[in-house]
Parts: structure tokens; C-alpha cells; sequence
């Protein structure tokens, strides 16, 4: 049970809180706005665990071959490529029937984050600069769900706001890997 929690990673999910920044900054504090919000944090989780999954299924040779990478539970054994296929599934599925509680406009973002990112770990990735317009991509797409698909209008504030700190975080991050690798 612990090594596919792990290899869910838990403790990225704070990233998905982007969905809750709707009802935040429009003051739509009502239990049925809440709800959906909640849910469609919760879809969000389920599918971004799904991606990292997808991730270390597609870069399993690569990971055990990184000295830090091939700890993880697929890489090293811990969790067979068949279990995690299945928790794969699992968790599409599971975003899948939580967003489609809440709303078409949730479902379609929460599978637009999954088509994305199913391109950004077969390649994408290695695109210079690319690579951070697609995270920042999914951030954005966190926030649409929060607001579109809650029924809460967007404010373009909101939008321009989170587009230039996703993309800000992305390229502080792909900044701070090149510092390493030099230091290296």
C-alpha cells in the first residue's frame, strides 16, 4: 500500500488547490459551490496522481538508471508495471466520475490536463521552453475548473495573475535544475 501511495505522490496535491482560487477570490462561499469545488480539487488529485504515474511507466528505464529515480516504487521493484497500469486506470477513471459530478466544463479540463500531459512525458518534456507553457498549462487549466466549470465567471485578473506566476514558478524551477546541474 505504501509504495502506490508513493508512487501517487500525495504531497503534490497542494498544487491543485489552483481550483479553489474561484470561489476564493468571488466570494462564492456557499456549501453547493464548496461541494463542486471540493470535487473537482479531488478530480484534480486523482488525475494528476494518474499522470505521475504515467510518467514513471513511460520513464521506468531512465529512472533506474538516476541515482535518486531509481528509489521509486516502480523503478525499483516495489510495485510491478502491471499494478500500476491498473492504478493507472484507476485513477483516470476515478477523476473522470468525479469531475462529471460536478460539471461537463470540469470533465473536459480535467481531460485536457490528462491529454497534455500524456504528450509532455512521451516527449514535450524535452522541449526547451515548451515544457514550462505546458506546466504552466495545467495550472491554468486548474484554475478554469475553479471558475468555468463551478459556474463562476473568470475574472481576466485572475487569468493574466495565474498565468504569470505559473509560468514565473516554471522557469524559477527549470532555473534552479541548470544552477544544480552546473554545481555538479
Amino acid at each position: 500500500m505504501l509504495p502506490a501511495l508513493a508512487l501517487a505522490r500525495p504531497h503534490q496535491y497542494l498544487k491543485n488547490g489552483f481550483v479553489l482560487l474561484g470561489p476564493l477570490f468571488a466570494h462564492q462561499w456557499d456549501l453547493v459551490t464548496l461541494s463542486q469545488a471540493l470535487l473537482a480539487f479531488l478530480a484534480f488529485c486523482c488525475m494528476a496522481s494518474a499522470v505521475y504515474v504515467l510518467n514513471d511507466i513511460m520513464d521506468i528505464e531512465a529512472d533506474r538508471a538516476h541515482p535518486v529515480k531509481c528509489r521509486r516504487p516502480l523503478p525499483s521493484g516495489a510495485i510491478s508495471l502491471g499494478t500500476a497500469k491498473r492504478l493507472l486506470a484507476g485513477l483516470v477513471v476515478g477523476s473522470v466520475a468525479l469531475s462529471l459530478l460536478v460539471s461537463g466544463w470540469v470533465t473536459l479540463f480535467v481531460a485536457s490536463y490528462f491529454v497534455i500531459n500524456i504528450f509532455y512525458s512521451w516527449h514535450l518534456k524535452h522541449v526547451v521552453i515548451l515544457d514550462v507553457f505546458l506546466i504552466s498549462s495545467g495550472f491554468m487549466l486548474r484554475i478554469l475548473a475553479g471558475t468555468v466549470g463551478l459556474g463562476i465567471a473568470p475574472s481576466a485578473w485572475l487569468l493574466l495573475c495565474g498565468l504569470m506566476v505559473t509560468l514565473f514558478l516554471g522557469f524559477a524551477k527549470r532555473r534552479a535544475e541548470l544552477l544544480m546541474l552546473e554545481a555538479t
